[in-house]
């Protein structure tokens, strides 16, 4: 019940800075987290704060630089990531995802908070075992088949952190890879992991 609600405190502060305007990380960064699948889907994850772990990680490292464009007057960046899944499945996954950042517009005792949204492309070097149901966990208990490369969605809320070098934050993000309701694969595939982890920018 305390990890739901803090899901759902996460989630409300996000919509509360999608309302607001601010300025991006100028500077590439690095970030290291992990993250645990939950089987709920990504509709109960988001607007309920419903989880359902299973025992089945992710360890990612990821670069994170700055881009030259906007969405709808954002600014943007492009992320690169290697994830080395654990426990259930057991292979590593690429992924090259391009974010929108809301930053720095809420700020708590000089503690600065922004959001990111990202689309891009998953690749896995196996199909994993948890987004094919009749083998392992699914999503729904239904019977469909995931497929290597999916569509992959990021959904971030980050904090920054009191200490001024490389400047660090910390954030918590959900980590869906989806078939887009039956392009990539049947409707129901893919796979949803919450994440915790830590960036900095070492390269001023």
């Amino acid at each position: 019940m305390n990890g739901r609600r803090s899901l759902q405190s996460a989630i409300l502060i996000g919509f509360i800075l999608f309302a607001q305007s601010g300025q991006a990380q100028d500077d590439p960064s690095v970030a290291v987290y992990q993250g645990q699948f939950t089987q709920t889907t990504l509709g109960n994850i988001l607007l309920k704060g419903n989880t359902d772990y299973r025992p089945s990680y992710i360890l990612t490292g990821a670069y994170n630089t700055p881009s030259s464009f906007t969405f709808l007057g954002l600014p943007t960046e492009w992320e690169g990531q290697v994830v080395k899944h654990s426990g259930t499945d057991k292979h590593l996954e690429f992924n090259a995802v391009f974010m929108a950042r809301l930053g720095d517009s809420l700020d708590f005792s000089g503690i600065p908070m922004s959001i990111a949204v990202g689309e891009g492309l998953s690749l896995a070097t196996r199909n994993p075992g948890v987004e094919n149901p009749r083998s392992f966990y699914g999503v729904n208990g239904e019977s469909e088949y995931s497929r290597n490369l999916l569509n992959y969605l990021v959904f971030e809320l980050e904090v920054g952190l009191p200490m001024d070098a490389y400047q660090p934050r910390a954030f918590v993000r959900l980590h869906h890879r989806s078939g887009i309701y039956g392009t990539f694969c049947p409707p129901t595939c893919g796979s949803n992991y919450i994440a915790y982890g830590v960036k900095f920018s070492p390269f001023d």
